[in-house]
């Protein structure tokens, strides 16, 4: 199991790092308390206005494999310890989105993430809120799908570091997940988990 200086706890601003081109822009939201609802409907707004960056082929179809329930493990990439951990991934926007919540027990209790991401049709990529229960704030991520593997990319000002998520669908039902991190500007990375899921 994960201890609470794990991964898990660590680093509650990575989702676990999300294709191969692609680069994750991470942001905070500004704080203050607002109605959820409005909250979600802003950030949705903004994100399909971002600037045209045209890639030819993608459509908001790409995902469609991962919606549904997904249970497994998360290993540490530092001491290769396990937790066990379940996924929902359901459709919103009649398709043109999605969200995601994920729950990983541990030795320090549960954690909880939670995802918004749509398509955004004039650019062909996707784009993804992050949070968790311990932040507070929303980070922005981009990615792109090349077949079965999608790579996204998360910098910072206030992270001298870069992250990088790949998903790889393995079949039908099992996925794999792999967040890396980088200090040296992409030139080597280091693992931090990955996720082996099966889908229930």
């Amino acid at each position: 199991m994960f201890h609470s200086t794990t991964a898990i706890d660590r680093r509650r601003d990575e989702e676990g790092p999300p294709g191969a081109s692609s680069r994750l822009i991470m942001t905070a939201a500004p704080g203050g308390r607002r109605p959820a609802g409005l909250l979600l409907a802003g950030l949705l707004a903004g994100l399909l206005i971002l600037p045209p960056l045209a890639i030819a082929g993608a459509t908001a179809s790409d995902l469609d494999w991962t919606l549904g329930v997904w249970e497994g493990i998360r290993r540490d990439g530092a001491d290769g310890s396990e937790a066990p951990m379940t996924m929902r991934v359901e459709a919103i926007l009649g398709g043109a989105g999605q969200i995601r919540q994920i729950e990983i027990p541990h030795d320090g209790g549960v954690y909880r993430g939670f995802a918004v991401q749509v398509f955004n049709e004039e650019k062909g990529r996707w784009v993804r809120l992050y949070t968790n229960e311990g932040r507070g704030r929303f980070s922005t991520l981009e990615g792109e799908v090349e077949g079965d593997r999608s790579t996204w990319w998360v910098t910072s000002v206030d992270r001298p570091r870069e992250s990088r998520l790949v998903s790889e669908r393995l079949e039908d039902d099992r996925w794999r997940r792999t967040m890396s991190i980088s200090k040296d500007n992409g030139h080597s990375w280091t693992v931090l988990w990955i996720d082996e899921l099966r889908r229930r």
